[in-house]
């Protein structure tokens, strides 16, 4: 947003900083990357309160935002089914994060719906909220996606890479609701690549289980 983020002892810390540090296109480096999966230290076996969750997954919440937030989404439907349910929870996982930024909720159960529990992808949603709540800020504006591509690894894998534009998406005081706005340059834009993991049930969501990407790709721009 439009604090610069302090160092942090990982790579998986860094990553969870940068996006919500950086709304509005403000950060430490345009270079900076984000971790992949090899990345992740979060390797143990989920817990039965975590496999609950993942149950859970079948019932998906209704996410509602405030009237000064929105998203764009410039993604055509692919016209494989699979590939079309993939973008379709690729884009729920993304807006489950901003859900929990708009509530305050770090422990929002709708980023735990579309991540895989104590998965990479899972301490990135809830460090984004997290990052975010201690700031004291949540979100103003309009959060762009310009462009996704989707690719299946076999019948239980798929990644998309897609392009985030935050050119206008702002960060804004909860206390007292200023809006900080900032002036567009090539950190506004992003290139990312997010894993996702099938479900094991025919209705339920595909999950994302890593993402990576890299800060200040202007070919990103909505």
């Amino acid at each position: 947003m439009n604090r610069r983020p302090s160092p942090v002892p990982t790579a998986l810390a860094t990553a969870a900083v940068l996006l919500v540090s950086a709304c509005g296109g403000e950060s430490a480096g345009s270079d900076e990357k984000m971790p992949g999966a090899g990345e992740s230290s979060a390797k143990s076996s989920a817990s039965p309160s975590e496999m609950e969750e993942a149950k859970e997954g079948l019932d998906r919440p209704e996410l509602t935002f405030p009237s000064d937030v929105e998203f764009k989404f410039g993604w055509q439907t692919p016209s494989e089914a699979k590939e079309a349910a993939v973008l379709k929870d690729t884009e729920n996982y993304l807006k489950s994060i901003i859900y929990g930024i708009t509530r305050q909720d770090p422990d929002s159960s709708a980023h735990k719906i579309y991540a895989v529990p104590r998965s990479q992808a899972a301490t990135y949603a809830k460090d984004q909220v997290k990052g975010a709540v201690e700031a004291g800020n949540t979100v103003s504006g309009v959060q762009q996606f310009p462009y996704a591509q989707v690719k299946l690894s076999g019948t239980r894998t798929a990644s998309v890479t897609y392009c985030q534009d935050e050119s206008q998406f702002y960060s804004k005081s909860v206390k007292g609701g200023k809006v900080k706005v900032t002036k567009p340059s090539n950190n506004s834009y992003y290139s990312f690549t997010l894993v996702l993991e099938a479900p094991s049930a025919s209705e339920g969501p595909w999950r994302a289980k890593a993402i990576s990407g890299k800060q200040g790709v202007p070919e990103c721009a909505a």
